[in-house]
């Protein structure tokens, strides 16, 4: 059996199953300190395909809080690099997506998101959900596999010839 084909469609599962599973739990922050906000409208949630659809428009109007959506396209192209066996690049756009997908969602924790990015206003990220960390481990494990075949990859050593 072909590990490298199975370790590429096991990434693409995870990737895949990221997407229907819900990603992360929003607090829904009330503008005016009077008003309560309504107790059933006070946290969202999204899944993975909404953050992945409404997270580009928050891309496009310069939020902060979606620079962890640059962790897809930069895992697009460690399968690209995977899939054609450059190990190397593999590897650190894995490691890069998992860093980028990671840290820029957490600013989310801090930065108010707009409501153009399919959120009602003022919501704060609350909580990471489970589908969260399994898109997280899909370029992570493509990192994974693809440090380790850098390691069993022979290495060549110059020899010195002696005239």
């Amino acid at each position: 059996m072909n590990y490298k084909i199975l370790s590429l469609g096991l990434s693409l599962l995870l990737y895949g199953i990221a997407m229907a599973l819900p990603c992360l739990l929003f607090k829904i922050v009330p503008i005016d300190p009077l008003i309560v906000p309504n107790p059933n409208n006070y946290h969202y949630t999204m899944r993975g395909f909404e953050l992945t659809f409404f997270g580009i428009f928050g891309l496009m109007l310069l939020q902060i809080t979606a620079l962890g959506w640059l962790a897809n396209p930069i895992y697009w192209v460690s399968c690209f690099f995977f899939a054609y066996r450059n190990y190397k690049i593999s590897a650190i756009m894995g490691i890069t997506a998992v860093a980028i997908g990671f840290s820029g969602t957490l600013l989310g924790f801090q930065y108010k998101l707009l409501s153009s990015e399919g959120l009602p206003p003022n919501a704060l990220i609350s909580s990471f959900l489970p589908g969260f960390w399994v898109w997280l481990a899909a370029p992570g494990l493509l990192a994974l596999v693809s440090l380790f075949y850098l390691s069993k990859k022979p290495r060549y050593s110059k020899r010195v010839t002696e005239v």
